[in-house]
């Protein structure tokens, strides 16, 4: 079956191939945040405890900004039992942040992608989640910009306490570049790679990639490979493709993989949410 991305990355890439300085002029609908506008927070958590190190659960679903019908019911149904969300596509409309105010045990950390002036304002980026005590919130911005919108790409880096460890957890949330070179995507995901290079502890880095050529796919496993990361691999592997390729994966270092899965049977986004368990056995 023809999949309605994959027909999106063969209109984007004609159309770009076209591209005028008017057609850039309509990408004021999208503002950019200010560096110090990037970060929002829903929802604030007191006296959080740390992330037990033992057996927690990371659930990661790029949610089309909540367009279907079933994303709601499917939304709270998959957040059930997770310690850590790392969500992309979010969008704070009524539709989804009604969902997320509601959910009340846990602090969600966004970065803004850009403001959508035709829908209140609403911001467009990714989220990380939980119910545990978040030490450090960062993000990271990508250095070129989709074609056409001129938008960019965010990758949303969190560190969490590990309980009853020195050493603290780094989570990077990414929504990868889309319609560019492989070298631009491998930029981007460079940018995470080096912070999770500095990071003296356990790290998931983890999102959609958009990995939908045979190019971008391959040069993305070999640079978590040389850095030295895990592959989340599924048993029962019903991850959306484009072209065949896997577009969205987990890459963990210095974790334990306890299992893993696919949420095949979710339809609340075009794309399928993953979950694995995990466990910290270090210091």
């Amino acid at each position: 079956m023809f999949h309605l991305k994959t027909l999106t990355v063969l209109i984007f890439s004609v159309f770009t191939m076209t591209l005028t300085h008017a057609d850039e002029n309509k990408a004021l609908r999208f503002l950019i945040p200010e560096d110090d506008d990037v970060i929002f927070q829903i929802n604030e958590g007191q006296n959080l405890p740390s992330l037990p190190r033992d057996n927690f659960n990371v659930l990661v679903w790029n949610m089309y900004k909540g367009a279907e019908d079933s994303w709601a019911p499917d939304y709270k149904k998959l957040i059930q039992g997770q310690d850590i969300l790392m969500l992309q596509e979010l969008l704070t409309d009524e539709n989804m942040m009604n969902v997320f105010e509601v959910d009340q045990g846990r602090s969600y950390y966004m970065a803004t992608s850009f403001f959508d002036q035709w829908n209140d304002n609403a911001r467009s980026g990714v989220a990380t989640a939980s119910q545990y005590e978040a030490i450090k919130v960062d993000w990271q911005r990508s250095r070129h910009r989709e074609p056409v919108v001129r938008t960019p790409k965010m990758s949303s880096v969190v560190t969490y306490a590990l309980a009853d460890s020195e050493k603290t957890l780094l989570t990077i949330n990414i929504h990868a570049i889309n319609f560019v070179s492989a070298r631009k995507l491998f930029h981007m995901v460079n940018q995470g790679l080096e912070a999770a290079k500095a990071h003296d502890g356990p790290v998931i880095f983890a999102g959609d990639f958009n990995t939908w050529s045979n190019s971008k796919l391959d040069g993305v496993d070999e640079m978590f490979k040389k850095a030295g990361f895990q592959a989340v691999e599924f048993e029962d592997d019903t991850r959306m493709r484009t072209f065949g390729n896997i577009l969205d994966h987990i890459y963990v270092r210095g974790l334990k993989i306890n299992s893993s899965r696919v949420y095949g049977e979710i339809m609340g986004a075009d794309h399928k949410a993953m979950e694995v368990n995990l466990s910290y056995e270090g210091k």
